[in-house]
């Protein structure tokens, strides 16, 4: 696991960019999941600098969200899929019948799991994994628990990861109270995986991946361990 410590969040996200851009050109078909929240924006806003001056074509790529919410439609504004749409696919020029989520509105979610699973397997799986990280050590969706998931399922999510995604809701009880998050064994399949984070609120989680060097399934990260190609760019020192 390689650690590369930027100074701002400006290069950090330059940086997370410039790795995901060469792995898109290297191959052109690759298959990627991407991350939502505040921390990998400025890496999508790079990435859509980088694509308009040329440097990396979007057109061939496929694109998964790690992560989508359970009662959520692919144009809710707070949806996982739009908020991808908003900052990253409508301004590089992907093919958006190659960009996909998983179905919030499917009146079974657990069918619904297993057909995003599919659909990922059917590509050939993973090239590339884009994540960040919570708080409390959590991939996607994958909180901390007894056991983990190996694929594609519905979580019911904490309290914490509630609270922590409350800003981009009017109030803490219109944040979904479940979600549809690929599992940590589609991750861990991923060729490559490439984790951005920024801000003193997760400073603990990298402070314990990188030094920590136990495997605990109640800190999801700390299964990244296991893979032999990982980079986390990370502002916190």
């Amino acid at each position: 696991m390689e650690f590369i410590v930027s100074d701002s969040y400006e290069q950090m996200s330059e940086t997370a960019a410039g790795i995901l851009a060469k792995e898109l050109n290297g191959n052109p078909s690759a298959v990627f999941a991407l991350p939502t929240g505040s921390t990998p924006v400025g890496t999508y806003q790079v990435l859509a600098k980088l694509n308009r001056e040329g440097q990396v074509d979007f057109s061939h790529g496929n694109f998964f969200n790690v992560d989508e919410y359970v009662g959520l439609s692919r144009e809710s504004k707070q949806g996982y899929y739009h908020f991808l749409y908003e900052n990253l696919y409508q301004h590089v020029n992907v093919d958006l019948t190659k960009t996909h989520a998983p179905d919030g509105m499917a009146s079974n979610p657990e069918l619904a799991a297993i057909q995003y699973e599919e659909m990922i397997d059917g590509l050939g799986g993973l090239d590339i994994a884009f994540l960040g990280i919570g708080r409390n050590g959590h991939i996607g969706f994958n909180e901390p628990a007894s056991s983990l998931h190996y694929s594609t399922y519905c979580v019911m999510l904490t309290e914490s990861t509630i609270e922590a995604n409350s800003r981009f809701f009017k109030s803490v009880e219109e944040v979904p109270k479940q979600a549809l998050t690929i599992g940590m064994g589609t991750i861990m399949r991923a060729k490559k995986i490439v984790m951005v984070a920024n801000g003193e609120d997760k400073a603990a989680a990298i402070k314990r991946l990188r030094e920590d060097t136990s495997l605990d399934t109640e800190f999801p990260s700390s299964l990244l361990r296991l893979h032999p190609d990982v980079t986390v760019v990370t502002t916190i020192k």
